[in-house]
């Protein structure tokens, strides 16, 4: 019977070992530098038959050593952009540039950024977690569990990300609200999608707006002061800069940062 206990206490010794040098393993490999001097590359892709009933267009960016680091899957952002625009705004303004350097000098863990087609009729972003998550899921190789995915916009952008990280916190562990912020008569809808979320799975909060740009910095400390006394944990940065994409792309060094801490 002694001899019994013994083995089940050193199987059960063995067996916490490997999870643990599994789980050192996996986090080991989300934070390592990228070893290659390959940079990141965009690529375009469409999902022929959507929820919008139409063929829907968006932009993939794979992080420096994709093609090399087979063995590698990766944490997602997904990144949506203001009224009548579309993914180019983030090519167009350096982001991806930005995302390099940050990701070849050990600043982030690599990632891949999906940035979204128009969303201008979708006001619930739902075609990103039908549609476009398990698309993204199914042809890159991401880390497909929650901690591991996020969404965030500017300006419009930035509604469709609080609601979509409030209606699916089971799909998104974050948001980031970009020149946004609560919309005016939705404070009954938001207060009952967060008394529905558990406290495990409440998705973390990262504002930026700036100070030239009063009404959308407005609605985001108006978003804040919900999300803070429902107990979710929000960030802010506000500073001098206006209702522009240069403005917010500035600050995603930031952003990325924050977002980075649900990775480790």
């Amino acid at each position: 019977m002694k001899c019994t206990r013994l083995l089940w206490l050193v199987i059960g010794f063995t067996l916490l070992i490997s999870c643990d040098s599994a789980e050192s393993r996996r986090t080991a490999m989300i934070t390592a530098v990228p070893t290659c001097d390959s940079p990141g590359v965009l690529q375009d892709g469409e999902i022929e038959e959507s929820i919008l009933g139409y063929g829907y267009k968006f932009q993939v960016y794979v992080p420096p050593c994709y093609e090399q680091e087979v063995e590698r899957q990766y944490p997602v952002l997904y990144l949506l952009p203001g009224y009548t625009s579309n993914y180019t705004v983030w090519s167009n303004g350096g982001l991806y540039d930005i995302a390099d350097e940050m990701i070849s000098t050990g600043q982030v863990p690599p990632f891949i950024i999906v940035a979204t087609g128009n969303n201008d009729v979708d006001l619930m972003g739902e075609v990103v977690h039908v549609d476009l998550v398990p698309y993204i899921d199914s042809h890159y190789r991401t880390l497909n569990e929650r901690p591991y995915r996020a969404v965030a916009g500017g300006s419009l952008g930035g509604s469709r990300a609080y609601r979509l990280a409030l209606t699916n916190p089971e799909i998104f562990a974050s948001a980031g609200v970009f020149g946004n912020g609560l919309i005016p008569g939705e404070e009954e809808k938001v207060a009952g999608w967060l008394e529905a979320i558990p406290a495990e799975m409440r998705p973390r909060f990262f504002f930026n707006s700036g100070f030239q740009d009063p009404y959308m910095l407005n609605m985001a400390k108006e978003l804040i002061k919900l999300l803070d006394d429902a107990g979710f944990e929000t960030t802010s940065l506000f500073t001098e800069g206006g209702h522009s994409n240069a403005y917010w792309i500035t600050n995603m060094p930031t952003y990325w940062q924050w977002l980075s801490e649900d990775w480790k």
